[in-house]
Parts: C-alpha cells; sequence; structure tokens
C-alpha cells in the first residue's frame, strides 16, 4: 500500500469544523485548496487514511454528521470511487450542509445533480479564479475558522484608534489615520502597545518616585520636630549639661528630664 503525505494535518480538536471529501487522484488540485484553506486558520477534517483502510469508517460516519460543512471535491474519476461515493451517500443519509467543488466542469455537475438534486450548492473551478473561489470559501466556511487569538488579533486602524484614543472626537481620530494595509496596521499595534507600556511604566516609576520623596520628607520632619522638642524643654539644662564647669553634676538631672517628656510624648 502506498502511503501519501498529506499536506495538513487534519483538525482533532472541538469547534465548528469542515469535513473534506476528495480522491486521491486529485491530490494535485486538491492537496494546494486544502493547504490554503488550512492557512487561512479553518478547521479541516479529512480522513488521513487511504483509499484501501475501512477501520476509520466509524470516525468518517461521526465527521460527516457533525461537520459543519460537508465540502466535496468532484471530478469524473471520484465519481468512480467506491470510498467518495460511500462519503457522499453518508453525507444525504445524514442530511449534512453539502457544498460541491466541480474540478472538471459541467459533466461532474450534471452527474452530482442526479444524486443530490439540481438546488445543491456548489462551484465549478473552471469558472472561477483564485480570488474568487476563496471569497467563496470564506463564506461558506466562516463558522469553521479557528477564532484568533486576542495577542494575535489585527486590528483595523480605526478599531485600534478607538482602543489608543477613547477620548477622542471622530474628527481628531481621522488626523492619525495613515495607511490601513496589513502591515501598517501590525506596526501601528505594536507602536500603541508600546507606547501604552511605556506610559505605564513612566507612571509607576513617578508614583515610586513620589512615595520616595514624600517618606524621606516624613522622616525629615519628624527629625526636625524632636530636635525642636528637645531644645525647647531642655535646652536650658543642654547648654549648663555642656558647660565645662557643670559636665558631669548637671547631666544626670538632665537626662532624667529629658527621658520624662520623651514618654509624655509617646505615652
Amino acid at each position: 500500500m502506498n502511503i501519501i503525505n498529506k499536506p495538513i494535518k487534519s483538525f482533532k480538536g472541538d469547534g465548528k469544523f469542515v469535513y473534506v471529501c476528495y480522491s486521491l487522484e486529485d491530490k494535485d488540485v486538491v492537496f494546494p485548496i486544502l493547504t490554503k484553506l488550512d492557512s487561512c486558520r479553518y478547521r479541516v477534517r479529512y480522513d488521513e487514511c487511504n483509499q484501501e483502510e475501512v477501520k476509520v469508517d466509524a470516525l468518517r460516519k461521526h465527521n460527516i454528521k457533525n461537520c459543519e460543512v460537508f465540502l466535496a471535491f468532484l471530478s469524473q474519476k471520484a465519481l468512480q470511487s467506491p470510498y467518495v461515493v460511500n462519503q457522499l451517500e453518508m453525507a444525504q443519509t445524514f442530511e449534512a450542509n453539502v457544498f460541491l467543488v466541480y474540478i472538471d466542469g459541467q459533466e461532474t455537475a450534471d452527474s452530482a445533480s442526479h444524486m443530490f438534486g439540481s438546488d445543491v450548492k456548489g462551484i465549478r473551478l473552471d469558472e472561477t479564479d483564485d480570488n474568487s473561489f476563496m471569497e467563496v470559501m470564506d463564506q461558506l466556511l466562516k463558522d469553521c475558522q479557528e477564532p484568533e487569538k486576542i495577542e494575535e488579533r489585527v486590528f483595523t486602524y480605526e478599531e485600534l484608534l478607538d482602543e489608543v484614543y477613547p477620548d477622542q472626537e471622530n474628527s481628531n481620530k481621522e488626523t492619525f489615520v495613515n495607511n490601513t494595509d496589513q502591515d501598517n496596521e501590525k506596526i501601528q499595534k505594536a507602536a500603541a502597545s508600546a507606547t501604552k507600556a511605556s506610559t505605564i511604566a513612566k507612571r509607576q516609576k513617578r508614583q515610586k518616585n513620589g512615595r520616595s520623596f514624600v517618606n524621606a520628607v516624613l522622616v525629615v520632619g519628624a527629625m526636625a520636630l524632636i530636635a525642636f522638642l528637645i531644645y525647647l524643654f531642655f535646652g536650658d539644662q543642654i547648654n549648663e549639661m555642656l558647660s565645662e564647669d557643670n559636665q558631669v553634676v548637671n547631666f544626670i538631672p538632665a537626662f532624667r528630664n529629658f527621658t520624662r517628656v520623651v514618654g509624655m510624648i509617646f505615652r
């Protein structure tokens, strides 16, 4: 059995997903599309086994029954594949939301209409280019897209202005508007984030410096007050104590008076 290297990993997590049905005969057409869908963050689920394997039949039924969109890539070769036909029948049984992509034109579209009816939704690759095809996919699969993480989100310039300048009038905001291409949005978002971080850091530094200054003033003020009280109550005693004749004689009573007053202050 030949092992086919698949272009992306099949989605395994929770959330709405698109189930892709295709034939390996059409891999040259389908695989680039799967890669593009994956790069656009769509949850793509499909069988990662080869056509000969049947052990995943229960999982396949579960996937088709629970998918948000059953996206089938059809060609004349695909319609001749029991593997593909089996999945198409399952999609009918489970009343899946079927969307058909016709790889080789009207003949395949006519063949599919016999199975699903003329009202089935679909698109022909030979009638569309890559851009218009992805526009159809974007509209069809929007609920199957992986939610973007908030830190990875790229805001529009207007949303960024609303976030950075919430109090600015709209007319003033317009003066900040420059280019709205994706690269510029990323740059502006990064700049805004850096500005916010810098502003917060500066504000915290000012607050810290302010608290340090206030604390220093309080300490100096307290020391000055103590010195003033000491001079007020013990000035004469200290002068006498420090005189050459009375240094030892007056030291003890002066010290007693000092301790008594200090005790009264802090009692």
